[in-house]
């Protein structure tokens, strides 16, 4: 049993206001140079700050800006007035013999005192052994060359924090300071001192360069995305953490980091009030990194309950009823899950915790992660914006967090659906096996969304045989495939008329209000889902046609997927089947990879034959048949399509019927329109699966 500690919420936390009076915000700036006037801004003194307030935020000139981040401008003073004024923004309850140092008159035993705090009870670590890659790229950072996601640039030695050399994601890469672990692990490792100053000086360099009375305002890199002050605020505590206790951090150095690490929080607590998505998840957990990491701010308190609060208001608006994140994307859930595990430990650390209901929640999307990664652990089902190659195992972090008993056993890891994000898993119990598919019949969701309905993950004997293509980069230059990986083209699904899903043209759709109808089942010999995509296709949604798939997995041994395609008229059905990298054989209608180990036979049934049978790999203009295991990383993977054009309605069945070896099993497949039967030794003879699809929809108005 978890125990909950309960704290009162600062009333001024919870008034989530929608906005500040005019006369508040525009109110004369006097002496915002003063220690008096930072005292004057005592938590408290007004209600809580929105992104409702920026518009006006963003006009206010500098001494306002700082006056509403509770701090000071720090421009042109001396080191002394400095010291002086950013002690003020620091807890001398929290800083033992702070107060009385303060009185020495004598600057230096001040800022010592405020570097026992930070360093606290740690001792500094032993010597570590990195690889020679971490020292290799702890010495390319000394010369200012920097690689993210496999793209390197070199810098001028004046470093421009808002410049971008590369594609747009790396300039966010940049100011998200990941290069610091290797420059830490490499000094811990020889005692080279030029890497633990190539890292403060980084930091302070950032500092300095960073007005933070442009934080409203904002610029492309350095306060355009919180992200990059949330996830850099958390790497500079982590790192200085263990610089602090090698003393290899100066004493007004530690403070001037503090200073800004003050003026970011209070910037985070802002930007992130009444924002929605991943991101407000992952501003309010790095927010409590630093107040954990360095409990001595003035505002430890008032922010630490703030996220406490967010984060549960946060996780009950964006998270559905099933424990699905309402993006809908394996990846960003597993960031909200992160975000969340990060939040608890520092949580704790404040001598607060999750409230239960969250915890709760967090306990079902714990659930949906496992869900959501094939049974050997080697890839996450990729629906959406997210990289199969980064799959994440939860059992290490929560058995630390007292956890333990929300992994999911194998047992109970097997044949389920999750009527809000429209996922199904029609699968073998895992303690009986890996067959394994995944199958996205859901809305389109929150953000970071494919044209991808009624597509689908296989696993099977160890192998991924169809698969999700990834994402590749956020970037719209010639060399990202990302545009292509979000069609419908790069999945397994149904295009007409040579156009995709349209999606994204009906945004009322996006979010399920109540849970979707699935046809799901589970019988003896038989598990079934079903699911419809009836939002039309093309840019303007105006191929008035409805898709209708069902997939039945057959005696814990094989999967047919029946379709239906109904409109008025001919069309230009073209199924697609998107292989997992590796040959593909094709003969006629029928197809199979060629591994050494494991394989998975297709065998398609249409009740009008295919006009053109054809694999696509690593092929451009028009991009098709690729696959991204992870960020920046793009290879062929081969893609069947198979075409023809038509009247409607009409209908097909495919077998999907795994093996292990090389050797192509005897089997043969059937359909009339209504009954698919398959005949293989494997299974009872002539074993005969109802099509479920049989009610017309009209498509959606």
């Amino acid at each position: 049993m978890i125990m909950i500690i309960c704290r009162a919420v600062v009333a001024s936390v919870v008034v989530f206001a929608a906005s500040v009076s005019a006369a508040d915000l525009d109110a004369p700036r006097t002496g915002s140079a003063s220690a008096n006037a930072v005292a004057d801004r005592s938590p408290g003194a007004r209600p809580l700050l929105s992104r409702a307030d920026l518009p006006r935020l963003r006009k206010l000139d500098r001494d306002g800006v700082f006056a509403v981040l509770r701090s000071f401008d720090d421009r042109d003073l001396s080191e002394a007035e400095f010291v002086a004024q950013a002690l003020d923004l620091l807890d001398p309850q929290r800083i033992a013999g702070l107060a009385e140092a303060r009185q020495s008159g004598d600057t230096a035993q001040p800022l010592d005192t405020v570097l026992r705090a930070c360093r606290g009870d740690r001792a500094a670590p032993g010597k570590v052994q990195p690889s020679a890659a971490t020292i290799a790229a702890a010495e390319d950072v000394l010369e200012h060359r920097f690689s993210f996601y496999g793209e390197r640039h070199q810098l001028p030695p004046d470093i421009d924090w808002d410049s971008n050399p590369g594609t747009a994601h790396w300039g966010h890469d940049l100011n998200r300071f990941s290069f610091l672990p290797p420059l830490v692990d490499a000094y811990l490792a020889t005692g080279d001192e030029r890497f633990s100053r190539k890292a403060v000086e980084l930091i302070l360099d950032w500092i300095a360069k960073s007005d933070a009375s442009r934080c409203f305002v904002g610029s492309r890199y350095v306060w355009g995305s919180y992200l990059n002050n949330a996830i850099h605020c958390q790497a500079w505590c982590a790192q200085l953490a263990t610089l602090v206790a090698c003393e290899q951090v100066v004493p007004i150095e530690l403070l001037r980091v503090l200073k800004s690490l003050h003026d970011q929080l209070a910037y985070l607590e802002i930007v992130t009030n009444q924002h929605s998505g991943n991101w407000p998840t992952i501003g309010m957990q790095g927010m409590l990194q630093c107040l954990g990491t360095f409990p001595v701010f003035r505002d430890t308190d008032r922010l630490a309950d703030y996220c406490a609060t967010g984060l549960s208001r946060q996780i009950a608006q964006q998270v559905l009823p099933d424990g699905v994140q309402d993006e809908l994307t394996p990846h960003y859930h597993r960031v909200v899950v992160n975000n969340l595990l990060n939040a608890l430990r520092y949580l704790r650390v404040l001598q607060r915790d999750l409230d239960p209901q969250t915890l709760q929640t967090l306990g079902k999307m714990l659930h949906y992660v496992q869900q959501t990664t094939v049974p050997d652990g080697s890839k996450q089902a990729a629906f959406n914006d997210s990289d199969p190659g980064t799959p994440s195992n939860y059992a290490e972090r929560l058995a630390e967090l007292g956890l333990s008993e929300f992994v999911t056993p194998p047992s109970e890891l097997g044949p389920e659906v999750f009527p809000y994000a429209g996922t199904a898993f029609l699968r073998q119990r895992q303690d009986r096996g890996d067959l394994y598919l995944a199958f996205d019949a859901g809305p389109y969701g929150r953000s970071h969304q494919h044209e991808d309905k009624l597509g689908f993950w296989l696993f099977a004997y160890g192998r991924n045989l169809l698969v999700d293509p990834g994402r590749h980069l956020y970037d719209g230059s010639p060399r990202s495939y990302y545009s292509y990986l979000r069609s419908t083209a790069a999945h397994s699904t149904i295009r007409i008329d040579g156009q995709d899903q349209h999606s994204a043209g009906r945004r009322d759709t996006w979010i399920a209000k109540q849970p979707l109808e699935l046809g799901w089942r589970v019988a003896d010999g038989e598990v079934r889902a079903s699911g419809i995509y009836d939002l039309g296709y093309g840019p303007n949604n105006a191929i008035a046609v409805v898709h209708r798939r069902e997939i039945v997995f057959v005696q814990e041994r094989c999967w047919v997927v029946f379709d239906l395609v109904e409109g008025e008229g001919e069309r230009r059905i073209e199924s697609r089947f998107q292989f997992a990298p590796g040959e593909l054989h094709v003969d006629g209608a029928t197809a199979r990879t060629g591994f050494d180990d494991a394989n998975l036979l297709l065998i398609t049934a249409p009740s009008a034959a295919f006009a053109e049978i054809r694999v696509e790999q690593g092929q451009e203009q028009p991009r098709r048949g690729w696959y991204s295991d992870s960020y920046n990383k793009i290879e062929p993977a081969p893609a069947l399509s198979l075409s023809l054009r038509t009247a409607l309605p009409w209908r097909a069945a495919t077998l999907l019927f795994p093996y292990r070896g090389s050797a192509r099993p005897a089997v043969s497949f059937t359909f009339d329109g209504r009954q698919a039967t398959i005949r293989a030794a494997e299974l009872d003879p002539a074993t005969i699966i109802s099509c479920g699809l049989t009610t017309a929809r009209p498509i959606r108005e």
